[in-house]
């Protein structure tokens, strides 16, 4: 039996946000064959039981999704929580608090919505990007029916400034949160032990699967800690330069043209 753990957005989904009809072919074909396929996004988990509804996804019972980064590990088919890591709400606070004093757009969720002080930019960017529904109101925690899982920080076309940020709250998160890029203008703030790597690893050792077996795919930098944690990492041709670097594999087509098809029908053999 392979496990596969694959990226969504760059890597999985077209910049459509779809599944061709080659490439889930090529998953049916993967897992008929006995094998485990695992999601592990960024995404919220609500948003990934989206995607999958409307990609046609949802039809495999007993897929594992890997949401927020790795806060939270879902088993579809047990319908159950393995792992669900939280932040305190008003540390999410101190973090929305302090990017808007330096001029950083800062959001958080409940367990339905993304909760933020103002629409902008950013926000609309991040709706197209998701499909997710926003609640924009000053008093942030009056809207959180739950502990959040993570907060995301956005600046469009200044990086610098979201170093800055992580910089600056550096010493007040050490030991209980940490910080990654899924993407050039998106800041994610997380619990110290959540990140991909770790949630791989835990995967790993619930099927009793070597990690050198394992095998990743991606293409942003959020994924270089599920990369670098198994044997078998994989790069998509429209990835990032960091990524590209730690990857054994390199895929001939991007995220548009069927990337992984080839590599789950070679594997679908074995």
């Amino acid at each position: 039996m392979h496990l596969f753990f694959t990226d969504l957005d760059g890597t999985l989904l077209t910049d459509e946000k779809n599944i061709s009809s080659k490439t889930m072919e090529a998953i049916d074909a993967y897992i008929s064959a006995g094998n485990k396929f695992i999601i592990a996004s960024g995404r919220p988990f609500n948003n990934i039981r989206d995607v999958l509804k409307r990609t046609g996804l949802d039809r495999y019972q007993n897929l594992l999704l890997i949401c927020y980064n790795g806060s939270v590990i879902y088993d579809c088919g047990a319908e159950k929580y393995l792992v669900d890591l939280r932040l305190d709400p008003k540390d999410v606070l101190h973090i929305i608090d302090t990017a808007e004093e330096m001029g950083i757009h800062c959001q958080t969720y409940s367990s339905k919505k993304v909760v933020s002080r103002h629409q902008g930019i950013e926000t609309d960017y991040y709706t197209k990007q998701t499909q997710l529904e926003y609640i924009f109101d000053r008093d942030i925690l009056s809207h959180l029916d739950e502990a959040p899982r993570k907060a995301l920080a956005i600046s469009m076309d200044h990086r610098e400034k979201l170093e800055q940020l992580k910089e600056k709250l550096a010493p007040w998160m050490e030991g209980k949160l940490t910080t990654v890029f899924s993407c050039p203008e998106y800041l994610e703030f997380v619990d110290y032990r959540s990140g991909k790597g770790n949630a791989v690893r835990y995967v790993c050792d619930l099927y009793h699967i070597p990690v050198t077996d394992a095998y990743a795919a991606g293409d942003a930098n959020n994924d270089l800690s599920m990369l670098q944690a198994v044997g078998n990492s994989i790069a998509m041709i429209n990835g990032s330069n960091e990524v590209k670097a730690i990857s054994s594999i390199i895929t001939e087509e991007d995220n548009n043209h069927d990337g992984l098809a080839g590599i789950l029908l070679q594997l679908a053999k074995k």
